[in-house]
This record gives structure tokens, C-alpha cells and sequence, in this order.
């Protein structure tokens, strides 16, 4: 009878271990982008998110479909969405290696007209070109590839300052991300008389000198430019400013190839 009870506990135990092992082999396995998993059920994948269910439960979450490096169901079946972007066409979910994302440019101004998306890209683009003069082993993403990205995680160009770096590094799949502003004081007008002689056009040698002027307008501007180099755990690597010496509007441009001549990273 011993024999026949030390048989049952062994048959329970081993019952429970292969339920407990079927059970687990039934979850779906959900690896995202930042390394983490959620184990539960695929609900449904649709072109933006991916609906689940924990272990045990009803409630349905839902994840970006950009966020998800792959799923792996419960059958064994492996679903990768390393290319599953139709706008980049790359993994945002995989950090490249040894690869730099330019951010749209912060533009702080006492005149709100100059605080534009279009100048923003237009000053990423000058940093990527500086940058690229350099030179350095960094392969740089494309800036329509960054903005691209960005948008479709619903972050605007204006609203880049409120996220940090790290989150950002991870959300484009790169291992550091430059962060600028472009500070723009405008100073108020000034206007410019040129006054100068000359003579009639029919007599150059007797004529009467006329005497005429010219009136121009022009802004005043003070301008500085503030980049810095983040890698991907959020650490600064670099950060400088540049005044540059004439304070235009396209200033910038200047003054990010004295900053990228700075870089001290290879």
C-alpha cells in the first residue's frame, strides 16, 4: 500500500509538472525593442499596434507595432518586425551600431515667427553636413529617415526638448543622437541711407551734379548655437556652444562646422 502511495505522489507531481510546462509552452513571448518580454497571448497584430492579454488575464494592452522586435507563439512560430517600418524601412527596434541620429533643432526666439519646423530641419540638415565633413567613422541616419520616425511616434518637432535623450537613442535604434538649439535674439531694425553725386547722363564733364539716396532696412540679430552628444544610455559625451561672429539668420551654418571640427569622438 506504501508502494502503491509513493506511486500516486509521484504520478500527481509529475502530472503537475507537465501541466505547469504545457502551460508555460502556451504563452506567447513578446521581445520588445528595450529588451524587456511580456508573456501572455497575441490577441490580434494590426498595422500600428499589437493587442495582448496577460497570463491569466482579459484586460487587452496594446503595444506599437514599431516598439516590438519580435514574437515568438506558442507553437514555436517566430513573427520578426525588424522591417515592418514602410516609411524607414530600417529596425527603429534594434540598436545599430556605432550609427548617429541628428535631432531637428531646438530654436529658442524672442520672435515666434522664426521658430518654424521647416528652419529646424533645415538646421539638422547643416549639423549632418558639418558632420559629415568630418569625416568620422559614425554612419549617420539619414535626417528624413529620423523625422520620419519621429512623427509616426506621434512626437512633433517642437516637442523633441521634452523627451530625453536615452528615450530617444532607443526609439531610432541608434547608439547616440545629437541634440542642438539655435538661440535667435532679434535685436529690432536699423535703417541704412547711402547718399552719392553724380552727373547729368548727357554731360558727364559740365553737367550738375545730383545728389541721391537709398534707404535700406535691415534685422538685427544675436544668434548662438548649442549642440551636445548623447549615447544611447543617455550618458553626454560632448557639449559646446559657438556665438558666431556676424549674427544672421543662416549664421548656423558656420558655426556647426567649427563645433563639428570640435568632436572629440572618433
Amino acid at each position: 500500500m506504501k508502494l502503491i502511495s509513493k506511486l500516486s505522489i509521484y504520478v500527481v507531481v509529475f502530472l503537475v509538472h507537465i501541466t505547469t510546462t504545457m502551460a508555460q509552452q502556451r504563452e506567447d513571448v513578446i521581445y520588445l525593442s528595450d529588451g524587456s518580454q511580456k508573456k501572455g497571448k497575441v490577441v490580434s497584430i494590426g498595422d500600428e499596434v499589437i493587442k495582448f492579454s496577460y497570463t491569466g488575464e482579459e484586460v487587452q494592452y496594446e503595444l506599437k507595432k514599431q516598439t516590438v522586435n519580435k514574437i515568438v507563439f506558442a507553437n514555436g512560430r517566430e513573427e520578426s518586425f525588424g522591417n515592418s517600418s514602410a516609411v524607414t524601412g530600417i529596425t527603429p527596434s534594434v540598436v545599430a551600431s556605432n550609427q548617429l541620429a541628428v535631432l531637428p533643432f531646438e530654436i529658442v526666439s524672442n520672435d515666434q515667427a522664426l521658430t518654424t519646423d521647416a528652419m529646424r530641419r533645415e538646421i539638422q540638415q547643416s549639423c549632418v553636413d558639418a558632420i559629415k565633413s568630418r569625416g568620422l567613422s559614425f554612419q549617420i541616419q539619414d535626417p528624413r529617415t529620423t523625422n520620419a520616425m519621429l512623427a509616426k511616434s506621434g512626437i512633433q518637432l517642437s516637442d523633441i526638448a521634452n523627451h530625453v535623450p536615452e528615450e530617444l537613442a532607443k526609439l531610432l535604434g541608434v547608439s547616440y543622437v545629437i541634440v542642438g538649439a539655435y538661440e535667435i535674439e532679434n535685436k529690432g531694425t536699423s535703417t541704412i541711407v547711402t547718399t552719392y553725386n553724380d552727373k547729368k547722363q548727357e554731360d558727364r564733364t559740365k553737367g550738375t551734379a545730383v545728389r541721391s539716396n537709398n534707404t535700406y532696412t535691415s534685422t538685427n540679430y544675436n544668434t548662438k548655437v548649442l549642440l551636445s552628444i548623447y549615447d544611447s544610455n543617455g550618458r553626454q559625451l560632448f557639449s559646446d556652444t559657438r556665438k558666431p561672429f556676424m549674427g544672421g539668420l543662416d549664421s548656423y551654418s558656420g558655426a556647426l562646422k567649427t563645433l563639428a571640427k570640435r568632436i572629440t569622438l572618433k
